[in-house]
């Protein structure tokens, strides 16, 4: 089998292939569907243009290229939010300024004559970030991870220092 039989399939109607081809060089639907040929104004195309997005033959050709496209250099949801969490879990004082292992995790190095100052990105950010990857509101999911923690504080007389 050569390469050329692995090929994705265009669809066979032209004002369908330049659909496709417009919706993966990253254009929305409607724009893609008004670009293809097709007539009528944004609000028509929008329901026209996700029925034709759905076309088994578009569809499919889209769908083939889209994951041919995302080889190695693509990064996958699952690595995007292991490095967040590395962000949050690596201490501060883990980083190695001359280039260590965590160093992609080193925002900024301020040096003077005496000492060198490290910024690390910023674990709230990165938390805020992998909330909404995993489809959940930062908001709401932070104010109950606090309610919870807050439960757990004694309920009468001052907190104790370490606590603070």
């Amino acid at each position: 089998m050569s390469a050329t039989d692995d090929a994705p399939q265009p669809p066979k109607m032209p004002r369908h292939r330049l659909f496709a081809d417009r919706v993966l060089a990253g254009d929305c639907l409607v724009t893609a569907y008004l670009a293809a040929g097709y007539k009528g104004t944004s609000a028509t195309a929008r329901p026209h243009a996700s029925k034709l997005r759905k076309r088994p033959e578009v569809a499919a050709y889209i769908d083939a290229v889209q994951a041919r496209a995302a080889d190695e250099s693509t990064l996958t949801l699952l690595e995007i939010r292991r490095f967040l969490a590395r962000i949050v879990r690596t201490p501060l004082t883990a980083l190695d300024p001359e280039g260590g292992r965590d160093a992609d995790l080193i925002k900024n190095i301020a040096r003077t004559s005496s000492s060198t100052r490290l910024e690390k990105l910023d674990p709230l950010k990165a938390i805020e970030m992998d909330l909404k990857l995993s489809g959940q509101d930062p908001e709401t999911s932070l104010l109950k991870q606090m309610a919870r923690a807050l439960e757990t504080l004694p309920k009468h007389g001052p907190l104790p220092e370490d606590v603070l």
